[in-house]
């Protein structure tokens, strides 16, 4: 029955784009190759995702909005035969409601149709009210966001550059061209609530929010984050404080703050560095690369040492290819993670792109104590086509 709906849904508002000059469809397709493996001596598990996108927006009036937005994704490969659960993994859905349905689900093969985007918009005058799934973006830098209390995501998920998006109501009020107040209310997927409210004020040139919630029913919150120059170079911010609901649970209180510093120089070059402090609290379940690479990130556990050093560079070499390097650093396990990317246009709305993800480093072993190497290496191919 659900899935019937889905389809409705998906007919009727193809129609509307194809009548309606009230209406915008656009998307991509794309193909991503993943190759993963500890050693290029030892086996490789090889997988493959077809990835589409589509994106509807309906301009019901000047004051309306309604947008439904789908990821289906066909994924086939090595992984999910060694993965019993695989399945149960690509097709979980973290929000209220569950807009998330394997189609086919085999030893080899998966697909998947996920409703990331399903919402109505709903502005006049200085108030804006939007309802639905939808992604509230609340932090200000690039890698960490211990402001972002409703949808974090992973850096490390270039193949999807939608992030994630939360079953929320948000409400923002304008009360001049910079500054706003706006509420935000969240339901999970256990049937737990976010609520937080964020201030936001333009103040010495620079944006200014201060924000003040409860996070899953678990945790108070409270943030401050920030978004300016300094020296001709962008200087952002953001920092919380999360402190247990439950009296008993103190010790998994937890402080993150990051900056970066970013700037582009006259022939393209950009460069940009983030630093990130966070407590590692008892109840974090990340306790390794593995673990930090795969898992739902929140707000509160964004990574599995206290301190973490990012740099990235980017660098058109020609009008049509372009490099990127990012590196992150983390000094307590004498570990490092690297990534090197090239990205060649092809025509238009055709792009390659070709990735590599190595991780090194030392664990203790949870039993023992020990410390344990750890590494391993991924190779992406991806091509993309936007429509």
């Amino acid at each position: 029955m659900r899935f019937l709906a889905v389809l409705f849904l998906f007919f009727y508002t193809g129609v509307l784009a194809q009548k309606s000059t009230k209406t915008l469809f656009d998307g991509y397709v794309s193909y991503l190759n993943s190759n993963t493996f500890d050693s290029i001596k030892n086996i490789w598990s090889i997988d493959n995702e077809v990835y589409n996108r589509l994106n509807f927006s309906w301009y019901v009036n000047d004051n309306m909005t309604f947008t439904a937005q789908f990821r289906n994704r066909l994924i086939y490969g090595n992984t999910m035969a060694a993965v019993p659960s695989y399945g149960d993994l690509v097709g979980m859905d973290p929000g209220f409601a569950d807009l998330s349905f394997n189609l086919i689900d085999e030893k080899n093969l998966i697909f998947n149709l996920y409703i990331d985007r399903l919402l109505f918009n709903y502005s006049k005058n200085n108030l804006e009210l939007t309802m639905g799934r939808q992604r509230i973006n609340w932090g200000r830098t690039l890698v960490w966001n211990p402001n972002d209390f409703f949808n974090s995501y992973s850096f490390f998920d270039f193949n999807y550059p939608e992030k994630p998006g939360s079953d929320a109501v948000l409400v923002n009020y304008y009360t001049g061209p910079v500054s706003s107040v706006a509420a935000a209310l969240k339901f999970d997927a256990d049937k737990r609530a976010t609520a937080v409210a964020k201030w936001l004020v333009n103040k010495w040139n620079y944006d200014i929010q201060l924000l003040a919630g409860e996070m899953n029913q678990k945790d108070y919150v409270a943030g401050v984050g920030w978004a300016g120059n300094i020296w001709q170079m962008g200087f952002k911010g953001e920092s919380s404080l999360f402190y247990p609901v439950n009296p008993d649970s103190v010790k998994n209180r937890v402080f993150s703050m990051t900056a970066s510093l970013d700037y582009t120089f006259d022939n393209s070059l950009y460069l940009l560095a983030q630093v990130l402090y966070t407590d590692i609290s008892p109840d974090s379940p990340i306790k390794d690369f593995a673990s930090y690479y795969f898992a739902r990130l929140n707000a509160k556990y964004l990574s599995f040492t206290p301190w973490n050093i990012f740099a990235q560079a980017s660098y058109p070499l020609t009008p049509l290819l372009t490099a990127t390097f990012s590196a992150m650093y983390y000094p307590r396990i004498n570990g490092y993670f690297i990534n090197p990317g090239l990205s060649l246009s092809l025509s238009d709305n055709l792009e390659a792109s070709l990735i590599w993800q190595f991780f090194k480093g030392e664990f203790p072993a949870q039993i023992t104590g020990v410390k344990q190497k750890q590494q391993v290496n991924l190779a992406f191919l991806n091509f993309k086509w936007n429509f």
